[in-house]
């Protein structure tokens, strides 16, 4: 009895201590991406994000995504629409987090926060336009038509045989009938020759 008790306290400090250690080397990796994004111009600070998320393991890839976002956002606001939107595409499982993120940052952008998630993770638009009501219950309609503004856009631009599966019908061209033009007829006397 006394071993066993031994050996349960042996793994409880061993445990406690390799989270304390894994949880130093995150908080170091944190503060290192943080400050590779912050230090990055506005132009280049999406691709540093992107790169730095990119490389990250499986575990830290939401935390190192608001890290690299948070700083991108604190040192350049105004690129908000291409911060997230290379965040998101490096790591799209991490919407809500990215979301509540931005609208910490700039929580006047929930516009521009839906609209971006939309047109680059169109599966968890849905997702971003709670995360932004929630924040926001006031603009629920702006966000709602912006959402729907958005999807529009993405039928639009998808191409037919696309639109058609997605809509679950066949697409079919009818030809325009060819129609001879009218004849120009002038209301002035000396311009028409067959008037008298």
């Amino acid at each position: 009895m006394n071993s066993v008790k031994k050996l349960s306290v042996t793994i409880a400090v061993l445990s406690a201590f390799a989270v304390v250690s894994v949880s130093a080397a995150t908080a170091v990796e944190l503060e290192a991406v943080s400050k590779k994004v912050a230090a990055a111009k506005a132009v280049e600070a999406p691709a540093v994000a992107s790169k730095l998320v990119g490389k990250a393991s499986k575990e830290d890839k939401e935390s190192i995504a608001v890290a690299a976002l948070s700083a991108g956002l604190r040192s350049h606001p105004a690129s908000l629409t291409t911060l997230l939107s290379s965040v998101l595409k490096a790591a799209p499982e991490s919407t809500e987090a990215l979301v509540n993120t931005a609208l910490d940052i700039v929580p006047d952008a929930g516009l521009t926060v839906v609209r971006v998630v939309s047109e680059v993770n169109p599966a968890k638009s849905d997702v971003a336009l709670a995360a932004a009501t929630k924040r926001t219950p006031a603009k629920k309609v702006a966000l709602e038509r912006e959402m729907a503004a958005s999807r529009a856009r993405r039928m639009v631009a998808t191409p037919a045989p696309a639109a058609a599966a997605l809509g679950g019908g066949t697409v079919s061209q009818t030809p325009r009938p060819t129609v001879t033009p009218p004849v120009q007829v002038s209301s002035y006397g000396a311009a028409d020759p067959g008037r008298p």
